[in-house]
């Protein structure tokens, strides 16, 4: 990676490592705050994906 030691190079591999984590917490707490509110559909309200969707009525 271009560091003179291993040693660098590990600290700034767990640096980025915390970085990470701190970035995939926010989003998901985005994901979340977004999601909430939001009722699941009941399975018959559903309308299948893909071909068999595809039907004329």
């Amino acid at each position: 990676m271009g560091h003179s030691t291993a040693r660098a190079a590990l600290i700034h591999q767990h640096a980025s490592a915390d970085r990470d984590r701190l970035i995939a917490d926010a989003v998901s707490g985005l994901v979340k705050k977004g999601r909430k509110g939001t009722k699941k559909p009941k399975k018959q309200d559903r309308k299948p994906k893909g071909h068999a969707g595809d039907t004329a009525d």
